[in-house]
């Protein structure tokens, strides 16, 4: 069986629990559901508003301790396949603290975790990420990065009882910045049947997506929102197999490709996409839009809203890929999608909520009345 090579920032989740989103500041209130960069935070909230200041005034709200969990799309879905059974790879980058046990994660550092979990790494150490034009071809066909002058990029989620939240991404000190820089570590390649790329930087998957293409490798990808740029989706789209992505963020690629709906992205490429996976993870439904003009449903599978919706189309990226690579039908595998969002649906994290095999096999039969295919 070929491996499914996973691309992508990692991350650590900082999780600040607020009596109230709305009793803070009201610069604060615009950013409902949205994320504030570190570098921008000053011009976002104004001038008296740096790191310090807002750090302080989360900590002074705070209800109970901050707690942290595994963070990041790409090592959430490598760690989500490699639980079911699946083989993976990840490309990555960590900071110094690549194994530290922050308080909340669940099986030790990060690195230890994944690497316990089965999920298979290369690893390199580079010193000064400033000096990537002095690295060696070893540690520059690694795929895992451990950048020692910086941390791993940290995501705070800011949560109210009432569940209103915003976010603060860390992209000055954090590590996933390096892949600005970053070539692509071709090696990871050779392997692989399938190619899983996330939207974290950008300018690293759209060399990554051209290098899959050369060396005849399938591209799924999940479209995301963070730093899509027309540039970027003008190379992604025609040379993706399979594009996933929630009815917003297939709206922003459409946006920026001056494109009427759906069917028009079809247009872009003689031979991909073959097919677009528009996801609802509020109803636990998906739609498959096919080139040839035939669209389908699966699900609805309604989540129990005990938990978070945070990680969903991980889970549902996840189940993908691992029924793809079991050779089943884009349906099937969008079914084991949906049963991994329902999952996550029901807990505070994200990889907390990830299937076994055999979890996944009595969800199977208790939705679809009969036994899972893979």
């Amino acid at each position: 069986m070929s491996s499914i090579l996973v691309v992508g920032s990692s991350g650590k989740d900082e999780h600040f629990k607020i009596g109230s989103f709305y009793r803070l500041p009201s610069v604060f209130h615009a950013f409902l559901k949205k994320t504030i960069p570190v570098s921008r935070m000053s011009e976002l909230l104004g001038p008296e508003w740096d790191r310090s200041r807002v750090y302080g005034l989360l900590e002074s709200n705070s209800l109970s301790p901050v707690k942290y969990s595994y963070g990041g799309r790409a090592p959430h879905v490598a760690y989500g396949v490699a639980r079911l059974g699946g083989r993976v790879r990840l490309v990555t980058t960590f900071g110094r603290d690549y194994d530290h046990p922050y308080p909340g994660f669940f099986n030790g550092g990060y690195y230890s975790h994944l690497a316990k979990s089965n999920v298979d790494m290369k690893t390199a150490i580079v010193e000064d990420s400033s000096k990537i034009g002095f690295l060696s071809s070893e540690v520059l066909n690694a795929g895992v990065w451990i950048v020692m002058d910086k941390t791993t990029s940290t995501i705070t989620c800011v949560k109210d009882v009432e569940n209103n939240e915003f976010f603060i991404i860390d992209d000055v000190e954090g590590a996933s910045g390096v892949e600005k820089l970053r070539p692509v570590p071709e090696p990871e390649l050779e392997s692989a049947g399938i190619l899983f790329v996330t939207s974290s930087e950008t300018p690293f998957m759209k060399s990554f997506i051209l290098a899959a293409r050369r060396r005849g490798v399938d591209v799924v990808v999940d479209i995301a929102s963070y730093g899509v740029t027309e540039d970027y989706v003008e190379t992604m789209v025609p040379n993706s197999k399979i594009i996933l992505g929630n009815y917003n963020e297939i709206k922003q690629a459409t946006d920026l490709l001056g494109l009427k709906n759906i069917r028009e992205v079809f247009t872009l490429g003689s031979e991909y996409p073959e097919a677009i996976v528009l996801e609802d993870k509020m109803t636990g439904l998906v739609e498959i839009h096919h080139r040839d003009g035939k669209s389908s449903r699966v699900g609805p599978i309604p989540p129990e809203k005990t938990g978070s919706s945070i990680g969903c189309c991980d889970g549902i990226a996840a189940g993908i890929l691992f029924g793809l690579q079991r050779g089943l039908t884009l349906e099937e595998s969008c079914r084991i999608g949906l049963l991994e969002a329902f999952s996550i649906w029901r807990v505070e994290g994200v990889q907390e909520g990830m299937l076994s095999i055999g979890e996944l096999a009595d969800l199977h039969r208790k939705f679809f009345g009969r036994e899972l295919l893979a």
